[in-house]
This record gives structure tokens, sequence and C-alpha cells, in this order.
């Protein structure tokens, strides 16, 4: 037998005899415990610890159902969550002179004042609940205000308890140290190197949990992003390769014109006919005009979907006006007027896009005038009720257009309308809304034939928001 396996043998004998000692030495050591925890009624120091760890985890679940609140202006699961966290520390804390438990609870020294102190805040708080679940963010704020003093006294009333406790815990060690050490000396050698490597385990298990459950998580995080990428690629994809079939489409009519049109010019120059070489000479250049534009709306509905964005501060008011100056000659032209309802809102944006975006739109609701009115375009914001900007409106009395067409009118090159009737390449709104996703909002449009249609660019897509909480400023 070599000399490490009689080591390792020995080691085990020693082990084992270490493991009986301590386990013997363990088994007197809980018996007087249990002993002495019966004499000195543990279980209501236990039920009292228990309490008041309570009452401080429902208030602090309770401030943080107030701050959700307070942050998400009012949600309506918010205030019901208010509600019901204020309701479970109230029967808490009403009842905490109960039971056994209670009793000892009343026998703590300071714990009376620091009961009536605790129930006399939840009682002034009490009328405002009505106003808090209703989603009154303002009541919110003023029963947060109030709680805040709260966490003071449930730490005193902790305090107590623990004082409590730590008095019979002395008692406990005065009667265990005659017990302990006589058999401290032979099992701390044994309990500070099993006390010692089971630490070394635990930390090293804990840091290889810890890193694991990272690890995952970022897996996780990555998978999601990928696929948030791959769906966003294969729509932008689908988007490009339609926009492209259009384009191409709508780029040969003018080429093909001029190619058509510029051999009748040759053949009018050949037979001095000046009335062909006038008539091709036309609709070349209106061909090459229109060929001008499309490719200036390509430009433009490019940078609108790639540039990137330089934020700032845009009051509506200047933004509105700019838009005038641009189209004073169409608004002359058709006796439309512009009407601004909120000249103090605020929007954050670029402001180039956000000229375009509103030039496109107020410039549609003028060019699609229904032919009996003169043209009026109502732009709108939207407040919370925090007086946030969340939304702009343009509305209009023009023609409008059927809502089973909806889907179409965003598209680059679609028209509803002949040229011959409406002039345009039908890229107008497709810049619009490239320029709402740029920024991550919304648009949106209400139509009827007729009597008008109404814009919505949402600066806040996906935010619940209670019908009291929003309003069109007048």
């Amino acid at each position: 037998m070599d000399l490490s396996t009689r080591w390792v043998r020995t080691l085990y004998v020693f082990l084992m005899i270490g493991v009986a000692i301590i386990s013997a030495s363990l088994f007197f050591v809980v018996s007087t415990l249990n002993r002495q925890n019966s004499e000195d009624r543990s279980e209501y120091r236990q039920s009292l610890i228990w309490y008041t760890a309570q009452l401080g985890v429902e208030y602090q679940d309770l401030m943080h159902a107030l701050n959700t609140m307070i942050v998400h202006d009012g949600r309506p699961q918010d205030s019901q969550d208010v509600t019901a966290r204020f309701d479970i520390l109230w029967s808490r804390a009403m009842r905490l002179d109960e039971g056994e438990a209670g009793h000892e609870l009343v026998r703590v020294n300071g714990s009376v004042p620091l009961m009536g102190e605790l129930e006399a805040v939840l009682r002034a708080a009490d009328p405002l609940m009505p106003a808090i679940a209703g989603g009154d963010v303002l009541a919110a704020r003023k029963l947060r205000s109030d709680f805040v003093g709260l966490q003071a006294t449930i730490d005193s009333f902790r305090s107590a308890v623990y004082r409590l406790q730590l008095d019979a815990a002395s008692r406990q060690r005065a009667a265990l140290q005659r017990t302990v050490n006589l058999v401290l000396a032979l099992i701390v050698g044994l309990l500070v190197a099993g006390v010692s490597m089971g630490l070394l385990l635990l930390r090293d298990r804990s840091r290889l949990m810890r890193l694991q459950a990272q690890l995952e998580r970022r897996v996780a995080e990555r998978t999601s992003e990928l696929a948030k990428a791959n769906a966003d690629l294969l729509a932008a994809n689908e988007r490009l390769t339609q926009f492209n079939n259009l384009a191409s489409h709508d780029l040969k009519e003018p080429v093909r014109k001029i190619t058509v049109f510029s051999d009748l010019l040759l053949e009018g120059v050949a037979n001095k006919d000046r009335e062909t070489i006038d008539y091709a000479a036309n609709v070349m250049k209106a061909s090459a005009g229109r060929a001008k534009t499309l490719i200036s709306n390509l430009l433009n509905y490019s940078a609108a979907s790639d540039r990137e964005l330089s934020r700032e501060a845009v009051p509506l008011a200047h933004l509105v006006e700019r838009v005038r100056d641009s189209l004073s000659e169409l608004i002359r032209e058709n006796g439309a007027e512009v009407v601004l309802r909120d000249a103090d809102a605020v929007l954050s944006g670029d402001a180039v896009f956000l000229e375009q975006l509103f030039q496109n739109l107020i410039g549609n609701a003028i060019k699609f005038r229904h032919p009996d009115r003169a043209p009026v375009v109502e732009v709108t914001a939207e407040r919370l009720g925090n007086g946030a900007t969340a939304g702009v409106v343009i509305r209009d009395n023009g023609i409008g257009f059927d809502m089973q067409h909806k889907a179409q009118v965003f598209e680059p090159f679609r028209r509803l309308h002949s040229r011959d009737r409406y002039a345009g390449t039908g890229m107008g709104l497709a810049i619009c809304q490239a320029i709402a996703r740029r920024h991550g909002w919304d648009i949106d449009a209400v139509s009827e034939p007729g009597r008008g249609s109404e814009f919505r660019i949402d600066f806040m897509p996906g935010v619940a928001r209670l019908p009291n909480m929003v309003e069109a400023a007048e």
C-alpha cells in the first residue's frame, strides 16, 4: 500500500470521526437550543420578526406601485395595483395587535406609539384612494409624499423587535456557552475546514451559475436582436423590391416618351415642320421634367429612410409658418386657409424632415381640394395630461378617398387619381411615412369620400392612454 493511499484512508477515517463528533455535538447543541427556545417563546419572536418584515415589504411594494403609476401617467393597471397594495398594507397595519403574536408585539418597548402613528397615516391617506383608483396622478403624488415618512416609522418598529430578539439571543448565548466550550476544542478545526471548503465551493458554484445566467441572457438578447434584424431585413428587401419595380416602371414612361418624340422632332426638323417641332419639344420637355421630379422624389425617399437624424426642439407654430411660406403660391391660387389650433406645441425631431413631412401633408390637402369649396386645413396638436405633445392631426375638407384604398396611399408611386386630374408622382405620402418611421412614429389616415381626410402622426406609438389623459388643443 503506497503512502498516498494510506494518507487518503487516514484522512477518510479522521473525517468520519470528525463527522461523528460534530453530529453528536450538534445534536446536543440543538437539543439545548430547542429547550431554551421553548423557555424563551421563540415562536412569538419569530412571528414578530415576520410581521415587521412583511410590513416593510408591503410598504416598499406600495411605494414601487405609486412610482410606476406616476411614471406612466396613471395607467389603469397601475392604479389598480396601487389600490391593491394599499389594501394589503392597511389590512396588515390594522391587525398588528391581533392574536398571540400581536399581544407580544404590544409588549415591545415603544411599539404602541409607533402603531398609533402608522394607523393615523393610513387613515389620513384613505380618502385619496378613490381618486387614485380613477388614475389621478396628483393624488398618487400626494400619497407618495405622505408615505415617505413611514419608512422611518417602520424602521423604528423593526428596530424595537430586533432589540427584543437580541436580548433573547443574549440569554441563549449565555446558556449555551457552557455547553459549547465542552466540545469546541474537538470540532473547531474540522468545522473551520469544512466551512472554508463549503464557502469556496459555494462561491465557485454561485459564480458559475451567475456567469451561466449572464451567458444565457446575452444569448437570448442576441437571438432576439438577430430575429428582429432578420425580420426588418426581410421587410426592407420586400419594400426595396416593390420600390424598384414601381420606380423602374414610372421612370421608363418619360424615357420612352423622350425616345419616341426625339424621332418625331428629327422628322419635323427634316421636314421643316414648325408645328411638329414645337409639339415634340414640349412633350420631351414635360417628360424630362417628370423624370427630374421622379428622381428628386426618389432621393428624398432614400434620404428619409437612411439619413442620420438631427433631433432638436421645433415649435409647431414656426414649422407651420415655414410651410405656409413654401406653399404661398399654391395657397393663393386655391384660396386655401391653413389653421393652427395650438401655437404653443413643441415637436422633437429633425427640422428638415419635419418641414418636408408637413409640407407634403398640407400640400396634398390643398391639391386634392373639393371643387365646391375653398380648402381649409386644420393642424391640431394632441397633448397628454402633463402637457407633452403626443401627436399632430392634420384635417382637410377635400375630396377624401375610400378607406378600402387606405393601404395604398402610403405606397411609393401609388396614385388614387389620374395625372390628368391631379398632378404628382405618388411619392408624397410614401416620403411622409418614411420620415415618420425614421423618427419612430406612426402615421395613419381616416377619410370619407366627399368630406375630407384626417392624417394623424402619433409620436408615442404603443403607449396606452386613458381617454381623459389625451386632449386635442383647441
